[in-house]
């Protein structure tokens, strides 16, 4: 099994369109749990800036981007991507802007 990179994650990330499923039944729990509103995440995901990436594990990545609806807050989104450069959402969570932002 491939194991990405940052910088292929990157590439892969930004080569998605609307026509990929990315959600799992784990996903879908967790979404309800804490944001409840899928395609916030979906076009969060595709149409914000990536504001920061961090490698969790092997091809495991949690992306940050601003919250359309929220300024003080970011949404978090774990990614897994598989050998055929699918992306599958894991888990997401809302997290305070200023854990990533540093002043």
């Amino acid at each position: 099994m491939k194991d990405y990179s940052i910088e292929e994650a990157i590439e892969i990330i930004n080569s998605c369109n609307e026509s990929f499923m990315p959600d799992t039944i784990h996903f879908d729990v967790r979404n309800i749990q804490r944001i409840g509103d899928f395609g916030l995440i979906f076009e969060t995901f595709l149409h914000n800036p990536l504001m920061g990436i961090i490698k969790q594990d092997y091809n495991k990545f949690r992306l940050y981007f601003e919250h359309n609806q929220r300024p003080t807050k970011d949404i978090s989104l774990v990614i897994g991507i598989n050998d055929n450069r699918e992306v599958k959402f894991v888990t997401v969570m809302e997290t305070y802007r200023n854990q990533r932002v540093r002043k």
